[in-house]
């Protein structure tokens, strides 16, 4: 069973190892993480992919959430640039309908405070305009989107990282600690998601 995992790791070009030892191990049974590790090795891949698989095996402890929140929190906003203050997370849902279709579509963004704000405020303006006009369920969502931009509203601005923030770093926590010394890496993991 091991010699198979071990062949079928061998086969895997090194964007899917990597993928794989950052993302996917918490579904991995422990041979098939110590082939995955075996391989990341003998590739001479980095050491910190290893670190990534093994933070993804344990359980983090609320301290360690937050150090690697402030990990990230800590770059320049992907959508303006602005180092002057710390990023966080917000929801933004928007309706659009077209008279028989209704449209609502939930998203996770990260960014700046002020950007935040701007991205909820533009959700609730396209809803505004465009979400009543469906029958029958464009009026039903038109006011959920914009009763889910209001409160989100009022998550952007903690000083601490929000839920949202904490739960989108609890899922990469295998790349931010493959990645922690490498400020490049985790700067596009934040303006990938925008």
């Amino acid at each position: 069973m091991i010699d198979e995992l071990r062949e079928n790791y061998k086969s895997f070009p090194d964007d899917k190892l990597i993928r794989i030892a950052t993302t996917d191990v918490s579904g991995l049974r422990p041979e098939a993480i110590q082939a995955l590790q075996e391989e990341i090795k003998s590739r001479g891949l980095s050491d910190g992919l290893i670190d990534g698989i093994e933070v993804q095996t344990k359980e983090i402890s609320a301290d360690e959430l937050l150090a690697y929140c402030e990990l990230l929190r800590r770059r320049s906003c992907p959508v303006c640039n602005s180092t002057s203050a710390k990023l966080n997370a917000t929801m933004t849902a928007t309706t659009v309908s077209y008279i028989i279709m209704t449209s609502y579509e939930e998203k996770l963004a990260i960014a700046c405070p002020d950007c935040l704000d701007k991205a909820n405020k533009d959700a609730m303006i396209k809803t505004a305009l465009f979400g009543w006009w469906g029958f029958p369920s464009g009026i039903y969502r038109t006011i959920k989107a914009l009763m889910l931009n209001k409160k989100m509203k009022n998550l952007t601005h903690l000083a601490e990282p929000n839920d949202y923030f904490k739960g989108f770093v609890l899922g990469q926590v295998g790349t931010i600690e493959a990645n922690k010394t490498n400020n490049e890496r985790l700067q596009s993991l934040v303006k990938n998601l925008n």
